[in-house]
């Protein structure tokens, strides 16, 4: 079983090398490794972010700007069993991996995400008042993505190969491509019988927990964040379509800049 880790990238020097290696502890089983490709497919950086990838990666490819089209075009050169989309900001545990492959063993897992934890920067102090509203959001956030199974890209969605081929891939939308896909892939598993037993495909959560960066907490401050977040799910949800979404928040960086916040008090 081959895995096929897809980083996307744009602008990520700061983090890149650091998520590679992260990818590569990911797959360390005691003294082996379990086999992986590394691809990174950047949106046209203007820092170093290609030349690190080129050196850590297995393949670095360069396609046009924008989330879908670089999920799906890593996916298109991929050779894996089974897809990993990894945002740049975002970093595997070690043995991250090998719990995927452990579940991905029953034929009815088509796929599922991570449990996630938030990752501050070392020099950002939080209020006591944040540090509570941030402990119960986080908790908050977490049941809702493992009740719903409805994961963010920073949570690692992974699938196998076979299934989003069938699917089609990412859907086309400028925002919410995350949310869709599990949209998607939950249709899928309610709608497929994996064995001979005639049981229901499954697509999972895990308790396991990736780290991501809060660099948009940072830049924007909490309350600025969360309510854009809120909005652009409920907006998507109630179907006004990526147009809507795209008119509405036109300005909203899909990679965001690093933090210059030093305290968050909102």
């Amino acid at each position: 079983m081959l895995f096929s880790i897809i980083i996307i990238t744009l602008n990520e020097q700061d983090n890149i090398e650091f998520t590679i290696k992260s990818a590569r502890n990911a797959v360390k089983v005691k003294n082996n490794s379990l086999p992986v490709e590394i691809i990174v497919c950047d949106g046209g950086s203007k820092d170093s972010t290609v030349e690190i990838a080129k050196q850590l990666a297995d393949k670095t490819i360069i396609s046009e700007k924008g989330r879908y089209i670089q999920l799906n075009s890593g996916a298109k050169v991929a050779t894996g069993d089974i897809l990993v989309f990894l945002h740049a900001d975002t970093f595997l545990p070690e043995g991250a991996i090998l719990r995927i492959f452990r579940k991905m063993k029953d034929p009815c897992i088509i796929g599922g995400g991570f449990k996630k934890k938030w990752k501050w920067s070392e020099d950002v102090k939080l209020t006591s008042f944040m540090k509570s509203i941030f402990y119960i959001w986080s908790g908050f956030g977490n049941w809702i993505v493992r009740l719903l199974k409805t994961f963010p890209g920073d949570n690692v969605i992974f699938v196998r190969k076979s299934v989003y081929e069938k699917i089609g891939g990412y859907s086309p939308l400028w925002l919410c491509e995350d949310f869709d896909m599990s949209l998607r892939l939950k249709r899928y598993a309610r709608k497929r019988r994996c064995n001979s037993l005639k049981q229901r495909s499954k697509y999972i959560y895990l308790r396991s927990a990736v780290q991501t960066s809060t660099r948009r907490f940072e830049k924007y401050g909490f309350f600025k964040t969360f309510f854009n977040w809120f909005f652009i799910y409920w907006i998507w949800r109630l179907g006004r379509g990526s147009n809507k979404l795209k008119i509405k928040f036109g300005n909203y960086p899909n990679f965001p800049e690093k933090g210059e916040k030093k305290l968050i008090t909102s």
